[in-house]
């Protein structure tokens, strides 16, 4: 099943993308993949295999990116849903936070997270798991608390995330743009991925074999990350260089 996953060609790249996140395509003996590859990661160990050039992965040979997550996994207790909600405040949450605070902060707002006050949180964690999944929902006492003070509309409606159009653009002609700025000789001369290998990323994207977006965002930040935060390369528009600047004239 999970090779006919990864290389069926009946399969569209949406549905491919969505079974890539089930237990349908995802080494189930290891807690690491099963779980932390399709949360945190948009490449997994097999991924990072093919990606990364042997130069690179013998660097970082024994380390794991997971270190941190497994620690607080480990000191964690209780049900299977009460050990995951621990690992997330004390991983998954600290980096929200954070984001919301910088976020917050360059928009001159004093945000509040009123649900996470210690005593709220300390009372929750101790909530038997039946009590708060029903089915695939969760939430359940919260729902049910707000009933008759919000509309059923918005108390039961589908969870809704923060999308951006990333993936639209990808569509267009920004595709072209990224690639070629991941493939110059500049970004390849790090000597951090097999040139194939960005190159097959990009192709059974453009084919629609397989929704890449999520790692073409993954490579491109990292990217311009090392150009601006490490060569001191400038974030101004008008002092990149041609690739740079069509790539950012192209979104906007």
């Amino acid at each position: 099943m999970r090779r006919a996953i990864g290389d069926s060609p009946w399969l569209s790249a949406a549905l491919r993308r969505k079974l890539s996140h089930t237990f349908l395509a995802l080494d189930s003996d290891s807690w690491e993949s099963f779980y932390f590859d399709n949360f945190f990661s948009a490449f997994g160990a097999e991924d990072q295999n093919d990606l990364l050039t042997e130069h690179t992965r013998q660097e970082f040979a024994g380390i794991s990116g997971y270190s941190n997550v497994m620690a607080a996994w480990n000191r964690s207790s209780g049900e299977l849903l009460q050990r995951l909600l621990y690992t997330d405040i004390k991983t998954y949450l600290v980096e929200l936070l954070m984001k919301q605070d910088n976020m917050s902060m360059a928009a001159s707002i004093e945000s509040r997270v009123p649900f996470l006050d210690h005593e709220l949180v300390e009372f929750a964690t101790k909530i038997p798991a039946n009590l708060q999944l029903r089915g695939n929902s969760g939430k359940q006492i919260l729902k049910k608390a707000m009933e008759g003070l919000l509309p059923q509309s918005i108390i039961y409606r589908p969870k809704l995330g923060f999308p951006t159009p990333w993936s639209g653009w990808l569509a267009g002609p920004q595709l072209g743009i990224i690639e070629a700025l991941l493939l110059e000789e500049r970004s390849l001369g790090r000597g951090f991925f097999k040139t194939d290998s960005v190159k097959r990323i990009f192709a059974e994207h453009r084919g629609r074999y397989r929704d890449h977006y999520d790692r073409i965002w993954r490579l491109l930040n990292l990217e311009l990350w090392h150009r601006v935060c490490l060569e001191g390369e400038s974030g101004n528009a008008s002092a990149m260089d041609p690739s740079e600047a069509r790539l950012v004239s192209s979104i906007n």
